[in-house]
């Protein structure tokens, strides 16, 4: 973009790539000139992209900052413990959301040059998908990707999840994808959510660059840990994370207190973590000497025996829960009730030295159990030492 007298230095860190996308967004919206400009420089990348050009000066330009998004990806979701198995790029989309939407001409008209869908009648938003400059839009290459997709896993269910403000656009997406391909739209499951603002923050803006970032809440959270507990321990602080947003309801924004999230109290991550630890320790004091493989019979147990059965075994009914809606909250509702559910039997029942204490060991381990499981699903370390 020399030709223009906006810039920005990037170095390939996170925060310089964002400011340049502030820069450039503030340009796009503020000059047309450099509107002008960045449409042609879309039109170039878009060339690039499909000829496979790896050796020009822009592409050399295009390919280096794609790769910096894609080491940074993989190191944070590194420090998450998570891997994909693959990314999927604009540039494997694009033409065939390109070629996908040309021919289905019954699907989808032309209009002033651009070929657009008519949401209208289905009671939605009416969308480009090639603009006037014969480039397909985000709305063609969502329909790419659902076809690659297809293409590459044969799924029965894919899910899509944006922030809220999507929810117009998918749904004209998929209402377009329904028309030629009904299949596909049916087994496409559209999530949305809010956002994520730190406890006492300022209203955040990409366009102004003063969002909040991933990796922020990650150090919100480390120092909140060194300073409530003086120690570091990546395993709660990213149980304290994930734990924190998982369990509100999806769909609405997300107050995140740090402090709270790290709490050894309460409804947290790390209060969960500590109560596996806890259970585990217990075990550990009894020699590894648990008692029977058998079932226990529940109506052999005491009361606040068979209060903490009962809860154990309401685990794979949450589970199936969760899974069909889709709403991992009720599996963080479930251990934090579980949790509480343990608590209060033992502090009822001695369990080390007890004539029942066969019994309550099976009960014990099995809370353990079920416990590990569930933060395990959540994505979240159940240690034995805390």
């Amino acid at each position: 973009m020399s030709n223009l007298k906006y810039c920005w230095r990037v170095d390939g860190s996170d925060h310089s790539i964002v400011m340049a996308y502030v820069e450039g967004t503030n340009a796009y919206e503020d000059d047309a000139e450099a509107k002008a400009a960045i449409i042609d420089l879309n039109k170039r990348i878009y060339q690039i992209q499909n000829d496979g050009d790896h050796d020009s000066p822009l592409a050399r330009i295009y390919w280096t900052t794609r790769q910096w998004s894609y080491d940074y990806f993989d190191a944070f979701y590194t420090r998450l413990g998570t891997k994909f198995e693959k990314y999927i790029p604009e540039s494997e989309v694009a033409g065939l959301g390109l070629r996908t939407v040309r021919e289905h001409p019954e699907v989808f008209t032309e209009s002033d040059g651009a070929v657009i869908f008519d949401g209208e009648q289905y009671g939605l938003h009416t969308r480009v998908f090639i603009n006037s400059e014969g480039l397909p839009t985000y709305e063609a290459k969502d329909v790419g990707l659902i076809m690659k997709k297809q293409a590459d896993y044969g799924f029965d269910l894919s899910v899509v999840i944006t922030g809220n403000e999507q929810e117009q656009y998918m749904a004209v997406v998929l209402k377009a994808v329904e028309q030629f391909a009904p299949e596909l739209a049916a087994r496409t499951r559209h999530l949305t959510h809010g956002l994520v603002k730190l406890q006492g923050g300022v209203k955040m803006s990409s366009r102004k660059g003063n969002i909040l970032r991933a990796v922020d809440i990650l150090d919100a959270a480390a120092a909140a840990n060194r300073a409530a507990h003086d120690k570091e321990d990546d395993d709660v602080v990213i149980g304290a994370v994930k734990y924190s947003l998982l369990k509100p309801r999806t769909g609405g924004d997300i107050i995140y207190d740090p402090s709270e999230s790290v709490s050894l109290e309460g409804n947290s991550g790390p209060y969960l973590q500590y109560a596996h630890a806890r259970a585990r320790s217990v075990l550990a004091k009894a020699g590894g000497e648990v008692g029977g493989e058998g079932k226990t019979d529940i109506g052999d147990l005491q009361p606040g025996e068979r209060s903490l059965a009962r809860k154990i075994t309401e685990f794979p009914e949450v589970v199936e829960l969760a899974t069909n809606e889709l709403m991992p909250h009720h599996v963080c509702t479930y251990l934090y009730e579980l949790a509480q559910t343990f608590n209060r039997f033992y502090e009822h029942n001695h369990v080390i030295g007890d004539e029942r204490q066969a019994t309550r060991l099976q009960l014990v381990r099995k809370y353990a159990d079920v416990l590990k499981t569930g933060l395990s699903l959540l994505g979240i370390v159940a240690p034995d030492h805390m």
